[in-house]
């Protein structure tokens, strides 16, 4: 059976490339079970869809499968009608959110034939050992199948894997890390370290909050972490193996709260070598009290850490489901700088209680904790409590035609607030251009900042 997986391309002019984790997870597990493949990266070789059938003139395949966010699913579209025009008989199979938050959407409006639903990494193998055996494919849990009389069919739900340590990690191998590597620095939220080689690393799936913005295929499920010493195994053996001398902690949520903090700690503390990392955490965790627990994080690699403060409006935060106060965000960051280690966050414009003093509040809680943010318009995904609301609300009535148009969250592309388009795009702009100034930054976008910025004072902030 000959198989081809794919790497989309989302954004196939930016200067940042990272290794697709979820799609590295999948392969692995295909090869594991004895699987040969061959792989199409088109992200690290720069692939547009228009070059697939020249790349892939003369092959032919039984299986083609990929993964996707639900933000690319004019990608999807396109890319399934290039492969079933070239070779009709190809099963295509795609997961990740654009399979699982609106598989009846997809299958019914593109050429994909099976979308894998959440945890693909048991499914993908049984899938594959079906189709080998030409066994009835309704028999695999945690699929949608289109049929040939046009019906979708939803096999049985399949649970999570309650063991994450069962699953080990992804073989890089499977990828051109030469390539990989030449994007150098910007493959990373390394703040102090000048030479990264850096990899991701997933220390769990899920996460244990519901924002009313926020969709992963893992909603809802039980949020599960690998052991600490799994982990640290992992970072051993990216270091050994690969040269890693940065990791960036992939998930959702690292530190779901101080007790993972101090386990990961003591385990990093037995390395015989040092590391930077950087992770996402829950804002609202460290307090006043815990600089020294920052402290020893810094000592031990830390560069920095992540936590979304989204809105610096007590009513759209609860909005959100955020369920954290601008004080808690504030007393972090300044509990952050304070033990040496640089604070980043996102924050999100566009919520329906948006106005013009939301904005100024959401950016002078920014200025005051001495961060330039990642920046990202409300886009309402599938699945999630805002995009039923924009539904009911009118905002979105042509479903394909809203999902055709999306992309970048950077990118201006659906209005919810009372505010004109020009007034909340032009508020947003301005004042993400006086806080550059204020903190010496100076940006070729303020949306688009490749990575995280962080302050011209940041040694000094850090050293405080």
């Amino acid at each position: 059976m000959n198989i081809l997986f794919i790497n989309l391309s989302l954004r196939p002019d930016a200067k940042r490339r990272l290794l697709p984790v979820g799609l590295a997870y999948v392969m692995t597990a295909v090869k594991k079970a004895g699987f040969e493949f061959d792989v199409l990266d088109m992200d690290i070789d720069g692939l547009l869809p228009a070059d697939l059938e020249q790349r892939l003139a003369g092959r032919k395949y039984d299986v083609c499968a990929f993964g996707c966010i639900v933000t690319g699913f004019k990608f999807v579209k396109e890319i399934a009608a290039i492969l079933k025009r070239m070779h009709p008989e190809t099963l295509i199979l795609a997961g990740n959110s654009v399979a699982t938050s609106i598989p009846e959407l997809l299958l019914q409006n593109t050429e994909v034939d099976v979308a894998v639903l959440g945890e693909g990494d048991v499914t993908i193998v049984e899938l594959l050992r079906a189709i080998e055996t030409d066994k009835d494919l309704s028999a695999v849990a945690g699929l949608a199948l289109k049929k040939g009389d046009g019906n979708i069919v939803f096999t049985p739900e399949r649970p999570v894997a309650p063991c994450l340590d069962t699953f080990g990690y992804p073989d890089w191998n499977l990828f051109n890390l030469e390539k990989y590597g030449e994007y150098g620095q910007v493959n990373s939220n390394a703040f102090f370290s000048t030479a990264v080689a850096s990899f991701p690393l997933n220390t769990g799936r899920g996460c244990p909050h519901c924002c009313t913005f926020c969709y992963h295929v893992f909603r809802g499920k039980k949020y599960r972490r690998y052991s600490e010493d799994s982990i640290v195994g992992e970072i051993r053996r990216l270091h050994d193996r690969y040269g890693a001398n940065y990791i960036m902690f992939w998930d959702e949520l690292t530190f779901p709260n101080l007790k993972a903090v101090r386990a990961l700690m003591e385990k990093i503390a037995d390395l015989d070598f040092t590391i930077g990392w950087d992770a996402p955490c829950r804002a609202g965790l460290f307090k006043k009290e815990d600089v020294p627990l920052v402290k020893e994080m810094r000592a031990l690699g830390c560069e920095n850490l992540g936590f979304s403060l989204e809105n610096g409006s007590p009513a759209i935060l609860q909005a959100m489901n955020k369920k954290i106060t601008v004080e808690q965000f504030i007393e972090q960051a300044e509990t952050l700088w304070k033990g040496g280690v640089p604070p980043r966050t996102s924050v999100i414009f566009g919520y329906p209680q948006e106005t013009p003093e939301s904005i100024r509040q959401t950016l002078d809680v920014c200025e005051r904790c001495n961060i330039f943010p990642s920046v990202g318009f409300l886009l309402p995904l599938p699945g999630t409590p805002i995009y039923q609301w924009a539904r009911q609300n009118g905002h979105i009535t042509d479903e394909v035609a809203y999902l055709e148009g999306i992309g970048d969250r950077q990118d201006f592309h659906i209005n919810l607030t009372a505010m004109s388009n020009e007034e909340l795009v032009g508020t947003v702009t301005s004042g993400l251009q006086r806080l550059a100034e204020k903190q010496g930054l100076e940006l070729d976008s303020v949306f688009k900042t490749v990575t995280y910025q962080k302050p011209k004072k940041l040694q000094t902030a850090a050293a405080a």
